[in-house]
């Protein structure tokens, strides 16, 4: 495989990062795809249904949570996280290579449980945050760290996903926020399998806006191609 000019530069800079422990991951869905993972717009197409949306002419999906939360609460929206991301029990290639090349840091937005079972297959020992309550709680002897600032299947009922969510995080999930910019300022992230439909790649780049303003360091983002043709309206 040819490596055009600006990825070999990438390839050296990344790997500097990496052997000086600076480098950090942060996952979205795509990296999960591979597994098994369904995308937010199929995640949500039932409920989408019962609240008399076509999932297809809809864009705003943390907007079809909110409704569907509004009309039936949480119940529905807990089990369809618990029984689509249960599932989901081996990597992919991509998760077991980024297990072994020596990053300690990852941040993710993914309620499965694939990055810390690939590193613990690789023999490391992990260390979660999911709730608030894990950051009074530390492993000195761990390999690496795994910040799930959105929530875990175990927990469906904190999972972030409604706009009541997204509008309340940074009182709730305050902690959060705080370690994302610390190490923001400090590492080197590569942010793997985002889309431009992805609405948490919106959340977080918009905190990134907010927590850092123009001071922002140099980050590296893999990006889903998109084909133009599927982002063009429909009119009936």
């Amino acid at each position: 495989m040819e490596f055009s000019k600006e990825q070999k530069k990438f390839i050296n800079e990344f790997v500097i990062e990496i052997n000086n422990g600076d480098a950090a991951i942060f996952a979205g869905a795509g990296l999960s795809a591979a597994a098994g993972f369904i995308n937010w717009k199929e995640l949500l197409r039932d409920l989408a249904e019962e609240i008399n949306l076509e999932i297809e002419k809809e864009y705003d999906y943390v907007a079809i949570a909110q409704y569907h939360f509004n009309k039936f609460k949480r119940g529905k929206i807990n089990d369809k996280i618990v029984n689509q991301f249960t599932s989901l029990s081996r990597g992919t290639a991509n998760h077991k290579i980024l297990s072994r090349i020596g990053i300690e840091t990852f941040w993710t937005t993914n309620y499965d449980q694939l990055i810390e079972k690939s590193l613990e297959d690789e023999g490391k020992t992990v260390e979660l945050k999911i709730r608030n309550e894990d950051f009074s709680r530390n492993i000195k002897k761990k390999d690496a760290i795994v910040y799930k600032m959105h929530g875990d299947k175990k927990s469906p009922d904190e999972a972030i996903l409604t706009k009541d969510d997204y509008d309340s995080y940074n009182d709730k999930r305050e902690l959060f926020s705080t370690a994302l910019r610390g190490d923001l300022l400090s590492k080197t992230f590569l942010f793997l399998g985002f889309s431009f439909d992805d609405p948490n790649l919106d959340y977080v780049m918009s905190r990134i806006k907010i927590l850092l303003g123009d001071n922002t360091p140099t980050h590296f983002c893999f990006l889903k191609k998109v084909n133009e043709k599927d982002y063009e309206p429909e009119f009936d």
